[in-house]
């Protein structure tokens, strides 16, 4: 998937062209004043539509990997099961310590990759509010 990025093209009408042929009621200080008013306006619904568009395109981009976490997710099951039985061969043969070591990690392990997404979505929202403020 590749992004392509569209240049837009932007026609600007001097203010003198637009307003000159309409007799107006408005004094040159009161045409500033909407000049501004309009500018920021603009500006301002303009950095939202692009916030917008980077929300949409991370969103996107962190569905592309929810494959990969159920994958990852998936395979810790096995991995934390062989350990487990790994680290009571261990305690078996009299090597205690690192038996119970052994299993301690794996359960640690197993319930850190389950957990993981939910870690990534509280962090990606705190940096979202970071932003916002």
């Amino acid at each position: 998937m590749s992004l392509r990025f569209k240049r837009q093209k932007v026609e600007v009408v001097p203010w003198r062209d637009f307003f000159d042929e309409v007799e107006s009621v408005l004094t040159t200080k009161q045409k500033r004043q909407v000049s501004a008013l309009l500018a920021g306006t603009v500006v301002a619904y303009a950095l939202r539509l692009e916030h917008a568009e980077a929300a949409g395109i991370a969103d996107k981009i962190i569905g592309a990997f929810d494959p990969i976490i159920q994958l990852a997710q998936g395979v810790s099951y096995p991995v934390a099961f062989l350990m487990i039985c790994g680290g009571f061969l261990l305690i078996m043969v009299g090597q205690r310590s690192k038996g119970l070591s052994m299993l301690k990690w794996a359960a640690v392990g197993y319930v850190g990759m389950q957990f993981a997404p939910a870690i990534m979505q509280i962090l990606v929202s705190v940096g979202k509010a970071m932003i916002a403020k």
